[in-house]
């Protein structure tokens, strides 16, 4: 036993002590910030987007300059409500009780309204400044991203849209500036134009037989060079749309305000678990992360049992085609080797997902903000079986898989000879992702219970319905298949492993069917 131990000592210390599994440690949190850091700063460091309307109708440039200012306002009140929430000390006070505008809550009409006659941010953050955490910062406004500017004058004047797109081209290319309000230079991003006879249906031409067909509603002009960027399309898409539905609202003879208060209104929905007391039925945030999670958890599941799985393939070519296994076994069984190698890696494979549960844990201690999605998910994983089952099945899948990595290393003397076993294993371990948002929709459905039977796919299909009470009766039945097709498949794998490491040529396709049945 002590040599198995020793063998996986060695094998673990190789690869967690080494300096890159130590940069991965460092650099995978570091890349989580990094990537939250630049979606941040991508959304704050976006250029702003100068746009003209050639308006034929009259009245929709004006209408989406007031949609747009309301984007903006409610923009405004989205931040300040996650501002609140992450720099109010709940020790000095609760963010429910401030004045009624400044408290986070639903963004309507009648809040923003308020909001911004209660003096808007600046009276905001007076209201709020005794209750602040001390590292907390001043709050800023969000910078404006959609801007009008007014047409050029021979662009005013065109006849129609197909003059105005003409003139405007140019512009839109970059091969001329245009001024902004203050008079700069600057590049035009979009151009909108909306034709005199925009939103009524123009006449289709006759068939051949005299029948008239159904006319084609006449449709606004989106011009731009960048059409990945949807921010404006989007805005001023909404935009016409409301100013449609408000026209609609006056042909009824019904307000403005009319409109505003209906498209205020929300369908309020809680769900609840019929299987809970009544008092902690009501679902929240951690039945959320409790849902989540085992989804989470396969996916890392599938990528450790990957990555060190192709550790092992890896370490057993390097040491096959340097002759130091013929070292090792001079003073260790085959038996031992393998399962010194099994061990230490698996150690590994537990080691990443080790470190991630305690950065979790220390993110939830020094940042109070994070606490209540940590606190979910530290509950989920150690109040509920699921880590006791992600450990279990951890293992399951490890000694599936490990074993045919093993066995692929033992009888190839280079990578290449590896690759053309790897290709048939890789798509093995990933061919039940596309199934996988079926089996979250349903998974208790019958390709769930499919995957379920598979030995090989048990472990992800098993903790992918963790959360769904499946069967009881199919899970036992299904691991117990699963526990004896993985003996089996270690005694096949192992024989291969013992009679092929010594080798000194790679055997042929014929030769392994022989090696595995060789005792």
């Amino acid at each position: 036993m002590s040599q198995i131990l020793q063998i996986a000592w060695r094998e673990y210390k190789q690869y967690v002590f080494s300096r890159g599994f130590l940069l991965f440690l460092i650099m995978f949190p570091a890349g989580i910030l990094l990537g939250g850091f630049a979606a941040g700063f991508s959304a704050q460091g976006s250029p702003a987007r100068h746009y003209v309307v050639f308006d034929q109708v009259g009245g929709y440039a004006e209408a989406i300059d007031r949609e747009i200012e309301d984007r903006y306002r409610r923009n405004i009140i989205s931040t300040w409500d996650t501002f609140v929430r992450l720099t109010v000390d709940d020790a000095l006070l609760d963010a429910e009780a401030l004045p009624e505008p400044f408290a986070p809550g639903p963004i309507t009409s009648a809040r923003v309204e308020a909001f911004f006659e209660a003096g808007g941010a600046d009276a905001g953050a007076q209201a709020l400044a005794p209750y602040l955490n001390e590292s907390a910062s001043a709050f800023t406004l969000p910078e404006r991203k959609l801007l009008r500017i007014s047409l050029p004058g021979d662009v005013a004047r065109a006849r129609d849209t197909e003059e105005a797109i003409d003139l405007l081209r140019p512009y839109l290319l970059g091969e001329r500036a245009i001024a902004n309000q203050n008079g700069e230079p600057v590049t035009l991003f979009a151009a909108l134009l909306i034709p005199e006879n925009y939103g009524s249906v123009s006449p289709a031409p006759a068939s051949e037989g005299g029948e008239q067909a159904d006319g084609e509603t006449v449709k606004a002009e989106y011009w731009s060079r960048n059409l990945t960027d949807e921010s404006l399309s989007i805005a001023i898409e909404r935009a016409l749309r409301n100013t449609l539905k408000r026209k609609k609202i006056e042909q009824y003879g019904l307000s403005e305000a009319v409109f505003d208060d209906i498209e205020d209104t929300r369908a309020e929905v809680s769900s609840f678990r019929p299987d809970r007391d009544e008092e902690d039925a009501e679902l929240g945030l951690r039945d959320s992360v409790e849902v989540l999670l085992p989804g989470a958890l396969t996916y890392m599941l599938v990528v450790v049992i990957f990555g060190i799985g192709n550790l092992l393939l890896t370490n057993t070519i390097e040491e096959r085609s340097n002759k130091i296994v013929e070292v090792l076994l001079s003073s260790v069984t085959a038996e031992q080797l393998m399962l010194g190698k099994l061990i230490g890696i698996g150690a590994v494979g537990l080691t990443l997902p080790s470190v991630f549960v305690v950065g979790g844990v220390l993110t939830a201690v020094l940042l109070p903000a994070s606490s209540d999605l940590m606190g979910g998910v530290v509950e989920t994983l150690f109040a509920t079986p699921l880590f006791i089952a992600y450990l279990f099945y951890f293992f399951c899948a490890y000694s599936i898989f490990s074993m045919i990595f093993l066995a692929i290393g033992a009888i190839s003397n280079s990578l290449q000879d590896a690759q053309s076993y790897m290709g048939p294993v890789t798509l093995l371990i990933f061919a039940p992702l596309p199934f996988v948002p079926m089996m979250y929709q349903n998974p208790n459905g019958a390709i769930a219970s499919i995957l379920t039977w598979i030995p090989i796919y048990t472990p992800y299909a098993v903790l992918l319905r963790a959360a769904s009470d499946p069967p009881l009766w199919e899970i036992v039945g299904a691991t117990a298949l699963m526990l004896a097709f993985a003996w089996f498949l270690a005694r096949i794998m192992g024989r291969i492993f013992r009679n092929a490491i010594l080798q000194a040529s790679p055997p042929k396709m014929r030769d392994i069917f022989r090696l595995a049945g060789r005792s």
